[in-house]
Parts: structure tokens; C-alpha cells; sequence
């Protein structure tokens, strides 16, 4: 059904809608709560959301939780995979090449002009995850696109996806799952010294919402 919904719809925010209401349906058919706090906090305008990395859950998580349509930015690794590149495409995804640093600016100044133009940015900071609790160290590309777009950092804090299906797991146990949605941290500039102030504000902010160590 997932797949379908991501297919068929004709416009992105179609697509959206059909994806979030299929991936709500698969949380409830297997018994797993979400709860969903600070809606509120949702920039009206563009943003970047930056998001702790559990599980491979979080993006469904993320999907089920967002009322308005938003880019994922993703490892271009997953634009190599066929049936990767047909879902996550169709959701707007925007693929990073990490290997290439010339590239990855390329690639990373597509999710500053989709912020600029008023979208959301889903970046995860950590750029993957692993089995067991912490908070592993922040990329920058998510820090850099809001001070570039000019736009506000909001920290998301997912909690419960990482209990639920676990890093080299491959059969998801129940659980539930609680997204946050802190108050935008704004940039103070595109300067490297705010760059990397945003981002331990962004980290802080995080580290204090998911109770996990360092």
C-alpha cells in the first residue's frame, strides 16, 4: 500500500499525504503508538529539521508525524538502489554524495534552495546509526544549508524507533514511538564560527531530548 501511495499520486504534496496516512496505518496494524509533540514548532516558511538517527524506522516515523511535505536529504548510495532510488525520488528526496566533496556541495546547495523557497529539509545530522544507545558526532551539511537559506535549525528528537528494530536487526519488536519537535534555532549567519555554533546548539538541544549519552 505504501509503495501505491508513493506511486500514483500526481503532485508531491499528494504523495506526501498518501504516504503519511499508509505509514500511520502500518504503526497501527502492528500495535506500535506514536505520539507527536510541538507541531507548533513547525516553521511556517522553509526550515531545516535536524533528526537523531535510531533505526531504520525513523524515516516512516518522520512521514507518519509531518503534516506538510518535506525533502529528505539521504547518502547518494540510496539513489543507486533501483527500488531506493523509485520510492525516496518520488518523495522528494534529496541524494548527497558523500565520497566527492564537490559533488556533496552541489548536492547539499539543492536542499539550501529547497529551504530558501520556503520547504522543509530533513537532514540526520549523524549521518547513520548503530545497535546501541548514543549520540554519534553531527555532520555539518544540515548546519550549513539553514545558515546559507537563511532559515531556522528545529532539533527532532525521535525516541523508541531504536527499541523497536535495532541496528543489524531484522525483526522489529513492539514498542512506542515518540516524536518531539523543539522550538527553531535560528542562524546567526553563514559564518563558520555560527556555523558551528548552530550545530551544538542543535546537538544540545537534542542530547537533552533523547536522554541518550554522548
Amino acid at each position: 500500500p505504501t509503495w501505491l501511495a508513493v506511486l500514483i499520486p500526481a503532485t508531491p504534496a499528494g504523495r506526501w499525504r498518501a504516504t503519511g496516512a499508509t505509514s500511520r496505518m502500518i504503526l497501527r496494524l502492528t500495535g506500535t503508538r506514536l505520539t507527536v509533540a510541538g507541531l507548533g514548532n513547525l516553521p511556517t516558511g522553509g526550515g531545516v529539521l535536524a533528526v537523531n538517527h535510531s533505526s531504520y524506522i525513523d524515516g516512516l516515523s518522520m512521514v507518519a508525524s509531518l503534516p506538510r511535505p518535506s525533502h529528505f536529504v539521504a547518502k547518494s548510495e540510496l539513489g543507486r538502489q533501483y527500488f531506493a532510488r523509485r520510492f525516496l525520488g518520488r518523495l522528494g528526496t534529496i541524494f548527497v554524495e558523500r565520497g566527492d566533496a564537490a559533488r556533496g556541495v552541489e548536492d547539499v546547495g539543492k536542499a539550501v534552495a529547497a529551504a530558501a523557497a520556503g520547504e522543509l529539509a530533513i537532514f540526520f545530522p549523524e549521518g547513520t546509526f548503530q545497535r546501541r544507545p548514543g549520540l554519534l558526532p553531527f555532520r555539518l551539511g544540515a548546519f550549513q544549508a539553514a545558515a546559507e537559506a537563511r532559515v531556522p535549525v528545529v532539533p527532532v528528537a525521535l525516541t523508541g524507533t531504536r527499541n523497536i528494530l535495532r541496528g543489524g536487526g531484522w525483526f522489529p519488536r513492539r514498542g512506542s514511538i515518540a516524536v518531539t519537535i523543539g522550538k527553531p534555532i535560528p542562524s546567526a549567519g553563514a559564518e563558520w564560527s555560527a556555523v558551528l555554533a548552530l550545530r551544538e546548539a542543535t546537538r544540545q538541544a537534542l542530547a537533552a531530548a533523547v536522554n541518550e549519552p554522548d
